[in-house]
């Protein structure tokens, strides 16, 4: 164990919890966090780091600590939609993390994509509510550029085929969908949907944070797998035995980690 990561692990020192919901002390914070939804994710992030340990299980957000190539980093599993991914951002924000990489899953939406297909979001249409209490409706909600470049770059060297472009973000999962609406954003080369990347990239944008998005999509028009869910009939691959979402997931996470390490060593030159 690096001599940092102990110091963020033992040294609690009888200090206080500074934030409502995560109840995790600063000192155990780094400046770079992955904000998966999925508490499977999360855990699944942690794990591939060295010596990961839990911090924190409050309100729904699972927060970890561990080190990648030796660089301290974070995760934090936020659960679903805008309201609480804001609420993480910015309790994070607030102990030390000024860079958040997502780490989702999608519904792809164009006719070359389906299961396992990874996408790396450039922006994101803004089709949820929390965003709209930072920055007006005319504002774009945008990637960092430097952090999307390394995620793109690394899933390049990797081999790993990705579609890079715009996502769109909304709130109500199952709510009733406007086919024309979805039509023309497809036609705009919209590439998935997902719930949290609008309010992740408002955050980032309206305090100077530097953010970024990558998915794996569990649906999409070649989507092969359809569940059933009592009366109701999904298009979406199953989370926990998919082969081709799963190792979508895989690399997902080998990219999200490698990308924050080479962040992490630029910064440390600069």
């Amino acid at each position: 164990m690096s001599e940092e990561l102990r110091m963020i692990v033992e040294n609690k020192g009888g200090l206080e919890y500074t934030q409502h919901h995560i109840k995790a002390l600063d000192q155990d914070i780094t400046r770079y966090c992955f904000i998966p939804g999925d508490h499977v994710r999360g855990k699944k992030i942690a794990e591939a780091m060295e010596q990961p340990v839990f911090l924190s299980g409050t309100r729904g957000m699972f927060v970890y600590a561990g080190t990648y190539q030796g660089v301290p980093m974070n995760v934090c599993s936020t659960a679903m939609g805008g309201p609480q991914v804001a609420i993480a951002m910015e309790e994070l924000a607030n102990m030390g993390v000024d860079t958040f990489i997502r780490v989702g899953s999608c519904g792809a939406m164009q006719d070359d994509m389906g299961v396992g297909d990874i996408v790396i979001a450039t922006a994101t249409n803004r089709d949820g509510g929390t965003s709209y209490n930072y920055l007006p409706a005319s504002f774009p909600a945008v990637a960092d550029f430097y952090l999307t470049s390394q995620l793109y770059e690394v899933a390049r060297e990797m081999k790993v085929k990705v579609h890079i472009g715009v996502a769109t973000a909304g709130d109500a999962f199952y709510g009733p969908k406007d086919p024309e609406k979805m039509d023309l954003l497809k036609k705009a080369g919209v590439l998935c949907a997902e719930m949290e990347s609008d309010t992740e990239f408002i955050l980032g944008n309206y305090h100077g944070w530097r953010t970024g998005a990558l998915f794996v999509s569990d649906g999409g028009p070649k989507a092969k797998e359809i569940q059933s869910r009592g009366k109701t009939k999904i298009n979406i691959a199953n989370h926990a035995s998919d082969q081709d979402f799963l190792r979508g997931e895989d690399n997902i996470i080998k990219i999200a980690l490698e990308a924050m390490y080479r962040i992490a060593l630029e910064d440390k030159k600069n």
